[in-house]
């Protein structure tokens, strides 16, 4: 740990003097150089019992001079008199004033700096001193400071940004369990969020492959991603350009290959000659519930009505009765008698991409007329299960069927996990997942049945991973699970969740099941609010106007004052973290990804 004298020693020359200071702004008055909104500054102070070090976050300069002159006068006399006026004794009094505001503070104790919100002040006069990355032992300074805020040994995301330069050694990481806490990705296009997705991709991987060597300990993390631009897989490879995630595969050993990506890594509906590791993606019509449905489309409540009591009435068949416009019921159902033809058609437009011939994602199902259970919906959870990136590219997929395929999946998931959590003997595990699913003996549900002795299966060979040996184990010592929702604001929209949603449900609920959502969006603004309100870590990119960036800020989980501007000068590849276990945010440079590898 670095005494604050031998900190002073590392910091170069003293860039400034602390002028006046309150509870909610510094002003500092400097030498006359080149800084930009948004450059940090240390001032080390020794009022107190112990040293401290306090971190200055500049929002707005001003050119000043030394000496009480009207800068219009000035101005205009170097205008008509040049080189008269404009002497060498003047350029020397000219001084800019830095106003901004403190991220915190850093306090000596004896295991090293501890860093405190802004609760405090340095005293008068304090000396300021510019975070220069051009200093050789800055960065060390910085990691030192502000340690417990960068976090270390989870998932890389960028360096810290000091205005415009990004601080090469200090690297700031997000812990493992921010997956299962919910995120929240905004910037609007070209702000980066591909790129970001990329980095993030490729740290939760370098993290289970530490996981896997023994380097790290703790539970491994996965993620399913939505790729409706098909970029992740090869990334620039095509112009030159960096490989993408199926390179760091190529690139993994044959046995980190099994411990790491068995048995897929990326999912597509294309028809192609796959590699290894790649795998067609298809869904039944059987896998799907109303609730799936209502969760991604929107529906009056008597359109509820009608689809819950048709998949009452025909169970994993109801989809495709209906369809047919084979609603009529036996058994004493009298099917779609107290609903109006109006409702039932429109149910119908609204199920009618999952028509045969229509779909590239779900196959039809009736045993009766040769339509099998067809899925690999078994084997993603699976994959999910044991730790694993999995990438579903999306560009042949409607957008209906996009939406659907991922709320399927984590609705499937999110049903396994409390079955999991409500069972205390191994021996009860397969009848919780068989009534979890839904498989019903008074209905002959071919389909669910099969989904769950798949399951079941998978849970004897190992690929399951609920138990070890013969200890049943918890939720918490399975992989943190988070599911990526692409273009949220059209699944999660407050009219979408009037009735219930998955999405919902996993937002209040999935953290103590180990399973969250990344939500990525243009607009925050469109976001259902009891959503926005159980987002844990915000990735805030550059957005598209003023109420954007306002409801970013009113949102973020860390207090974002002093921000304001920083939202809007915001490049590419820039973001601020925001997150409820970080005291402050920080604001990041996220590296290219082709660099990064």
């Amino acid at each position: 740990m670095y005494k604050l004298n031998d900190l002073l020693k590392q910091l170069g020359d003293r860039f400034g003097v602390l002028a006046e200071s309150n509870t909610y702004q510094l002003t500092v008055v400097a030498k006359d150089a080149d800084i930009a909104v948004g450059d940090l500054f240390l001032l080390p102070s020794r009022r107190g019992v112990k040293d401290r070090v306090y971190i200055f976050r500049a929002t707005q300069y001003a050119n000043i001079l030394n000496r009480s002159l009207e800068m219009g006068d000035i101005a205009r006399n170097k205008l008509t008199m040049p080189d008269s006026y404009f002497s060498q004794d003047l350029a020397e009094e000219q001084l800019i004033e830095l106003k901004g505001m403190v991220l915190g503070y850093a306090q000596a104790e004896d295991t090293g700096w501890k860093f405190y919100r802004p609760r405090r002040l340095p005293e008068h006069l304090s000396d300021v001193y510019l975070v220069d990355p051009k200093q050789p032992a800055v960065g060390e300074v910085m990691r030192s400071l502000l340690a417990s805020q960068l976090g270390q040994d989870g998932l890389y995301v960028g360096n810290l940004l000091a205005g415009e330069q990004a601080l090469e050694d200090v690297k700031v990481y997000l812990p493992p369990y921010a997956l299962s806490h919910h995120l929240g990705v905004f910037g609007r296009t070209g702000a980066g969020k591909s790129n970001l997705m990329m980095v993030l991709l490729k740290s939760v991987m370098d993290y289970n492959r530490a996981i896997a060597q023994g380097e790290l300990q703790g539970a491994k993390a996965s993620i399913f991603a939505i790729d409706p631009h098909d970029e992740f897989r090869f990334w620039h490879l095509a112009s030159g350009g960096a490989d993408g995630i199926h390179g760091i595969v190529q690139g993994y050993s044959e046995t980190e290959q099994q411990q790491l990506i068995e048995p897929f890594y990326y999912l597509t509906a294309k028809n192609f000659s796959y590699q290894a590791f790649e795998r067609k993606v298809v869904l039944s019509r059987a896998d799907i519930l109303p609730d799936d449905l209502i969760s991604i489309s929107e529906f009056s409540e008597q359109q509820v009505a009608f689809s819950n009591q048709q998949f009452a009435l025909w169970g994993e068949q109801w989809i495709g009765r209906v369809l047919l416009g084979d609603t009529e019921g036996t058994g004493g159902f009298e099917g779609n008698v107290d609903f109006l033809p109006g409702t039932v058609s429109a149910v119908q437009r609204r199920l009618g991409f999952l028509r045969r011939g229509q779909t590239q994602l779900f196959t039809p199902f009736d045993p009766e007329v040769g339509y099998e259970y067809d899925s690999l919906l078994a084997d993603i959870i699976c994959t999910l299960e044991q730790g694993r990136v999995l990438i579903v590219e999306t560009t042949l997929m409607g957008e209906m069927e996009q939406f659907l395929l991922t709320t399927v999946v984590a609705r499937t998931l999110f049903t396994l996990r409390r079955a999991l959590r409500s069972v205390e003997k191994l021996g009860d595990l397969a009848e919780a997942i068989r009534q979890a699913l839904g498989c019903d003996d008074e209905r002959d549900q071919v389909g669910l049945r099969q989904l769950a002795e798949q399951l079941i299966q998978r849970l004897e060979d190992g690929r399951l991973p609920y138990q070890e040996g013969d200890i049943l184990r918890s939720p918490d010592q399975l992989p943190y699970v988070n599911v990526v929702v692409e273009e949220a604001p059209s699944v999660l929209n407050p009219q979408r969740m009037k009735f219930g949603s998955v999405f919902r449900d996993i937002s209040r609920q999935g953290r103590k099941f180990g399973i969250g959502l990344s939500v990525v969006s243009q607009q925050v603004s469109e976001i259902d609010d009891g959503v926005l309100s159980q987002i844990n870590t915000e990735l805030i990119m550059a957005l598209g106007n003023e109420m954007e960036r306002k409801e970013a800020m009113r949102n973020a989980s860390a207090d974002m004052a002093g921000f304001e501007r920083e939202l809007q000068v915001m490049g590419k590849g820039q973001v601020i973290v925001s997150a409820s276990y970080k005291d402050v945010p920080l604001p990041v440079q996220v590296p290219e990804f082709d660099k990064e590898v």
